[in-house]
Protein backbone atom coordinates (compact mmCIF):
# COMPACT_ATOMS: atom_id res chain seq x y z
CA UNK A 1 0.00 0.00 0.00
CA UNK A 2 1.61 3.40 -1.13
CA UNK A 3 2.70 6.14 1.52
CA UNK A 4 -0.20 8.18 -0.17
CA UNK A 5 -3.23 6.27 1.72
CA UNK A 6 -1.43 5.48 4.82
CA UNK A 7 -0.18 9.06 5.89
CA UNK A 8 -3.94 10.23 5.60
CA UNK A 9 -5.10 7.76 8.55
CA UNK A 10 -1.63 8.87 10.28
CA UNK A 11 -2.26 12.51 10.53
CA UNK A 12 -6.03 11.92 11.39
CA UNK A 13 -5.53 9.78 14.11
CA UNK A 14 -2.66 11.90 15.87
CA UNK A 15 -4.54 15.06 15.16
CA UNK A 16 -7.57 14.27 16.37
CA UNK A 17 -6.64 12.38 19.30
CA UNK A 18 -4.44 15.56 20.14
CA UNK A 19 -7.29 18.38 19.77
CA UNK A 20 -10.52 16.15 21.11
CA UNK A 21 -8.59 14.40 23.49
CA UNK A 22 -5.61 15.97 24.88
CA UNK A 23 -3.60 12.62 23.95
CA UNK A 24 -0.32 12.05 22.01
CA UNK A 25 0.22 8.89 20.43
CA UNK A 26 3.31 7.00 18.76
CA UNK A 27 2.49 5.33 16.22
CA UNK A 28 4.38 1.87 15.66
CA UNK A 29 5.19 0.03 12.49
CA UNK A 30 2.15 -0.07 9.95
CA UNK A 31 1.66 -3.96 9.33
CA UNK A 32 -0.27 -6.09 7.06
CA UNK A 33 -3.00 -7.95 9.07
CA UNK A 34 -3.45 -11.49 7.65
CA UNK A 35 -6.76 -12.37 10.12
CA UNK A 36 -10.10 -11.31 9.73
CA UNK A 37 -10.42 -10.74 12.94
CA UNK A 38 -11.11 -6.94 15.11
CA UNK A 39 -7.82 -5.76 16.66
CA UNK A 40 -9.74 -5.07 19.89
CA UNK A 41 -12.74 -4.98 22.13
CA UNK A 42 -14.84 -2.43 20.51
CA UNK A 43 -14.55 -1.36 17.27
CA UNK A 44 -15.53 1.33 14.73
CA UNK A 45 -16.36 -0.03 11.40
CA UNK A 46 -16.95 2.17 8.15
CA UNK A 47 -17.85 1.66 5.20
CA UNK A 48 -15.89 3.94 2.22
CA UNK A 49 -16.54 4.40 -1.60
CA UNK A 50 -15.57 7.04 -4.29
CA UNK A 51 -12.68 7.41 -6.54
CA UNK A 52 -11.66 3.94 -4.25
CA UNK A 53 -14.01 1.81 -1.99
CA UNK A 54 -12.58 0.15 0.96
CA UNK A 55 -13.41 0.20 4.82
CA UNK A 56 -11.60 1.56 7.76
CA UNK A 57 -11.70 0.47 11.43
CA UNK A 58 -11.02 2.25 14.77
CA UNK A 59 -10.52 -0.64 17.25
CA UNK A 60 -9.57 -0.43 20.81
CA UNK A 61 -9.34 -2.92 24.02
CA UNK A 62 -12.16 -2.44 26.37
CA UNK A 63 -9.69 -0.78 28.84
CA UNK A 64 -9.10 1.86 26.29
CA UNK A 65 -12.61 2.56 25.14
CA UNK A 66 -13.40 3.34 28.70
CA UNK A 67 -10.62 5.76 29.01
CA UNK A 68 -11.14 7.62 25.48
CA UNK A 69 -15.14 7.64 27.20
CA UNK A 70 -13.99 8.98 29.88
CA UNK A 71 -11.54 11.43 28.20
CA UNK A 72 -13.94 12.75 25.83
CA UNK A 73 -17.01 12.63 27.76
CA UNK A 74 -15.82 13.70 31.08
CA UNK A 75 -18.02 10.65 32.60
CA UNK A 76 -17.18 7.15 33.93
CA UNK A 77 -18.13 4.12 32.69
CA UNK A 78 -17.23 0.77 34.16
CA UNK A 79 -18.12 -1.25 31.34
CA UNK A 80 -19.37 -1.10 28.05
CA UNK A 81 -22.59 0.26 27.24
CA UNK A 82 -24.51 1.97 24.94
CA UNK A 83 -23.01 5.59 25.51
CA UNK A 84 -19.19 4.39 25.47
CA UNK A 85 -19.87 2.31 21.71
CA UNK A 86 -22.00 5.77 21.10
CA UNK A 87 -18.38 7.90 21.70
CA UNK A 88 -16.61 4.92 19.77
CA UNK A 89 -18.57 5.84 16.96
CA UNK A 90 -18.46 9.40 17.62
CA UNK A 91 -14.45 9.40 17.24
CA UNK A 92 -14.36 6.94 14.24
CA UNK A 93 -16.17 8.83 12.13
CA UNK A 94 -14.42 11.88 12.96
CA UNK A 95 -10.98 10.25 12.24
CA UNK A 96 -12.47 8.74 8.96
CA UNK A 97 -13.70 12.54 7.98
CA UNK A 98 -10.57 13.67 8.71
CA UNK A 99 -8.51 10.79 7.02
CA UNK A 100 -11.01 11.42 3.61
CA UNK A 101 -10.45 15.30 4.25
CA UNK A 102 -6.62 14.41 4.17
CA UNK A 103 -7.02 11.80 1.10
CA UNK A 104 -9.14 14.55 -0.77
CA UNK A 105 -6.38 16.96 -0.59
CA UNK A 106 -4.27 13.96 -2.70
CA UNK A 107 -7.02 14.48 -5.15
CA UNK A 108 -9.12 10.97 -4.04
CA UNK A 109 -13.15 11.91 -3.12
CA UNK A 110 -14.32 8.95 -0.78
CA UNK A 111 -17.47 9.34 1.05
CA UNK A 112 -18.37 7.24 4.08
CA UNK A 113 -21.24 5.25 6.04
CA UNK A 114 -22.80 5.49 9.09
CA UNK A 115 -20.53 4.02 11.64
CA UNK A 116 -21.03 0.62 12.74
CA UNK A 117 -19.70 -0.24 16.56
CA UNK A 118 -18.77 -4.02 17.23
CA UNK A 119 -18.16 -5.13 20.42
CA UNK A 120 -16.53 -8.28 21.42
CA UNK A 121 -13.08 -9.96 21.24
CA UNK A 122 -12.13 -11.61 17.83
CA UNK A 123 -14.96 -10.21 16.22
CA UNK A 124 -14.77 -11.43 12.37
CA UNK A 125 -15.00 -8.40 9.90
CA UNK A 126 -14.57 -9.09 6.16
CA UNK A 127 -13.29 -6.15 4.26
CA UNK A 128 -15.19 -5.63 1.02
CA UNK A 129 -11.61 -4.91 -0.89
CA UNK A 130 -9.14 -7.83 -1.64
CA UNK A 131 -5.45 -5.63 -1.37
CA UNK A 132 -4.64 -6.36 2.02
CA UNK A 133 -5.32 -4.76 5.65
CA UNK A 134 -3.50 -2.14 6.58
CA UNK A 135 -3.04 -2.00 10.05
CA UNK A 136 -1.90 1.19 12.02
CA UNK A 137 -0.75 0.68 15.68
CA UNK A 138 -1.00 3.39 17.92
CA UNK A 139 0.32 3.78 21.57
CA UNK A 140 -0.99 6.24 24.68
CA UNK A 141 -0.36 6.45 28.04
CA UNK A 142 -3.27 5.54 30.36
CA UNK A 143 -2.72 5.80 33.92
CA UNK A 144 0.68 4.90 33.73
CA UNK A 145 0.30 2.02 31.27
CA UNK A 146 0.38 1.84 27.41
CA UNK A 147 -2.41 1.17 25.45
CA UNK A 148 -3.03 0.80 21.53
CA UNK A 149 -5.65 1.86 19.21
CA UNK A 150 -5.51 0.48 15.67
CA UNK A 151 -6.33 1.93 12.50
CA UNK A 152 -6.77 -0.89 10.20
CA UNK A 153 -7.72 -0.42 6.68
CA UNK A 154 -7.78 -1.26 3.16
CA UNK A 155 -8.61 0.67 -0.28
CA UNK A 156 -8.62 -0.72 -3.33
Amino acid sequence: MDAKYINPFVIATKSVFKAMLSIDLTIDRPSLKNSKTASGDVTGVMGLVGDKKGTVCISFKEIGALHIYKTLMFDEATEINNDVVDAIGELTNIISGQARKELEDGGINLKASIPTVVVGRDVELHFITKLPIISLPFHFQMDGNQETVYVDFSLE
